[in-house]
């Protein structure tokens, strides 16, 4: 087998490992922050502790840095088009009425907690242990929870997407 085939073998199983998708939210001083992110796990039920992988040297994984907070918005299966609003990172002032055109309540900590979001979890930055990867690992101590509605999550693979952004 070439080495061409090998790798798209390899993409394509390593693309059937379930990941949801989520909007990660944070705040930094006066500012909202905000993008989708695929690769949230949890790893602890005590303490209950998430893992995020975020590009390393990303916008948004200076901002949780900075705020040692974040908020996860879980999208149902059928929120395709406030996924895509949030593919790439975005800003806005803490006083904005909305979040990339959605409403959103400020938590106790004031991360956006998008109201069209089926549920949310609030963290606070626990650890951010040492990767030799590409993308650093916040791990999140849940200090909040909520459930708007029920629904199915939204899968990755469910998608047409893949963790770069569309593929068709």
């Amino acid at each position: 087998m070439s080495e061409q085939a090998l790798t798209e073998v390899r993409s394509d199983a390593v693309r059937r490992l379930t990941s949801g998708l989520y909007i990660l939210t944070t705040c930094v001083e006066d500012t909202l922050h905000g993008a989708t992110v695929a690769w949230v796990t949890q790893v602890s039920t005590e303490p209950l502790l998430v893992l995020v992988a975020l590009r390393r040297n990303s916008h948004l994984a200076h901002a949780v840095r900075k705020a040692h907070r974040f908020a996860l918005n879980i999208l149902a299966e059928d929120q395709e088009a406030l996924a895509e609003r949030f593919f790439k990172h975005t800003t806005a002032p803490a006083n904005s009425a909305n979040l990339q055109g959605f409403a959103y309540r400020p938590a106790i900590d004031h991360c956006p907690l998008l109201t069209d979001a089926m549920a949310w979890l609030e963290c606070r930055l626990a650890a951010e242990p040492e990767s030799p990867g590409d993308h650093a690992l916040f791990l999140g101590e849940v200090t909040g929870t909520g459930v708007r509605r029920e629904g199915q999550p939204m899968v990755l693979g469910d998608t047409t997407w893949s963790y770069g952004g569309k593929t068709g």
